[in-house]
């Protein structure tokens, strides 16, 4: 058994990207319809919905978990990107969000960055391409996840 099919993986990404995988049919991106939150309740706290449908270039938040809200320090949902505060989570995890419409397949993405309360955080992120009609995007599903570490 590999660890990517392990019933123990850990790791938000993986585990999230084996979902979305198991929602799309074949070459067909999946909608957000077919996304149930039950279903992955654990991650759900840590993902965010974004609307880019007219908004490529500042999709707006649709949805956000509460992990991710607490991590920005205000509520996101009905805000743009460009709106997110600086230095968090939400708006390192997320900022690649272009590439993922470039090359319409998920990306996922780690690093480092000072939080505003001068705190180094490692974190992962993940972005996947939602598509209504299987091909165009028009929302992007994302988690992201991270831990604070002694500066040195």
């Amino acid at each position: 058994m590999t660890e990517e099919t392990s019933p123990l993986e850990r790791r938000l990404v993986i585990r999230l990207l084996k979902y979305w995988r198991s929602l799309s049919d074949g070459e067909r991106i999946p909608a957000q319809s077919t996304i149930d939150p039950q279903a992955i309740p654990d991650m759900w706290l840590n993902c965010a919905v974004l609307d880019v449908a007219g908004k490529e270039t500042d999709p707006e938040f649709t949805y956000v978990g509460t992990a991710l809200s607490q991590a920005a320090g205000i509520e996101l949902a009905g805000r743009r990107l460009s709106q997110t505060p600086a230095n968090t989570l939400v708006s390192n995890g997320f900022s690649y969000f272009g590439q993922v419409l470039a090359k319409k397949v998920p990306i996922t993405f780690g690093g480092e960055f000072v939080s505003s309360r001068g705190l180094k955080v490692l974190y992962r992120s993940i972005i996947l391409p939602l598509a209504d009609d299987g091909e165009n995007i028009n929302r992007l599903l994302g988690a992201a996840n991270c831990r604070e570490v002694a500066q040195s």
